[in-house]
C-alpha cells in the first residue's frame, strides 16, 4: 500500500461517449463540471457537495458551539482544470462535443491532476457516467496513474471511489461467475468475501464491476 504524502499526485484520464438522450439540464450541468459553462440553477448529476462553516461576513471559520455563522455548500466543478498539469506533466483539459450525425451522442475527454484528498468529487462524476452510459464497457474508459509511474492503468470507480494505493487485477472465481450468471448478486458478494479479505463495501464494488463487464483494480 502506498502512503499518501502532501505532494502526491495522480493523473486521471476519462474518455467517454455519453448517450444522445442526455437532457438539456444534464448537458448544462456536465459542462459546468468540466469547466465549460456557468453553474446551473439546479443540480441532478451530483446533488450533495462538501459543506464549510463561514462567519457572519461569509469567511471560512472554525466551527464552535454557539458561534455566529452558518454552514454553506462548497459547489465547485471537479473536472475543470486547465493549463500546465500539477506534477503529472503535460496539460490538464476537458472537452465535450456533439458526435457526427451518423453516430448520435456526445464525446467527452478529460485529463486532470488529482491529490488523494480530492478524489471524492471526480469519483462522483465518474460514477454518474457509469450509470448514465448504457454500455460503459464500450463507451467509457477511465485510466489513472501515480505521477511517478510510467503508464496509465484502467480503473473502475466502486462504492469507495478511487483507491490511493498500488493496485493489481484480481479475476473473479468460478463460483462468483456462476452466482452472477444465476442473478444472485448478494450471494456473489458473500463468495467474494470468502475468496478474499475484502470489506463488504469492497466486495460489493467488485461484484458491481464484474457485473458491468469490467475489472476492478484492488489494493
Amino acid at each position: 500500500m502506498r502512503l499518501c504524502g502532501t505532494a502526491d499526485a495522480y493523473e486521471l484520464l476519462i474518455n467517454a461517449n455519453p448517450p444522445d438522450d442526455l437532457s438539456e439540464a444534464e448537458v448544462r450541468e456536465l459542462r459546468w463540471h468540466l469547466g465549460l459553462g456557468p453553474e446551473p440553477a439546479e443540480f441532478t448529476i451530483v446533488t450533495e457537495f462538501p459543506t464549510e462553516f463561514v462567519d457572519e461576513e461569509g469567511l471560512p471559520a472554525e466551527y464552535e458551539p454557539g458561534a455566529a455563522g452558518s454552514w454553506v455548500e462548497e459547489k465547485a466543478p471537479a473536472l475543470a482544470q486547465r493549463g500546465p498539469a500539477w506534477r503529472i506533466g503535460g496539460v490538464a483539459f476537458a472537452s465535450l462535443e456533439r458526435c457526427e450525425p451518423d453516430r448520435p451522442g456526445w464525446a467527452l475527454t478529460c485529463r486532470q491532476a488529482l491529490h488523494p484528498d480530492g478524489f471524492d468529487g471526480p469519483s462522483d462524476r465518474v460514477r454518474w457516467l457509469q450509470r448514465r452510459i448504457p454500455e460503459p464497457t464500450f463507451d467509457l474508459r477511465v485510466y489513472w496513474r501515480f505521477y511517478e509511474d510510467p503508464f496509465l492503468e484502467p480503473t473502475f470507480v466502486g462504492e469507495e471511489g478511487l483507491a490511493a494505493g498500488e493496485t493489481s487485477v484480481t479475476p473473479p472465481s468460478s463460483q462468483v461467475l456462476r452466482l452472477l450468471a444465476d442473478g444472485k448478486d448478494r450471494e456473489a458478494v458473500v463468495q467474494v468475501r470468502k475468496d478474499s479479505d475484502l470489506s463488504i463495501k469492497r466486495a460489493r464494488s467488485y461484484v458491481e464491476a464484474v457485473r458491468a463487464g469490467r475489472l476492478l483494480l484492488l489494493d
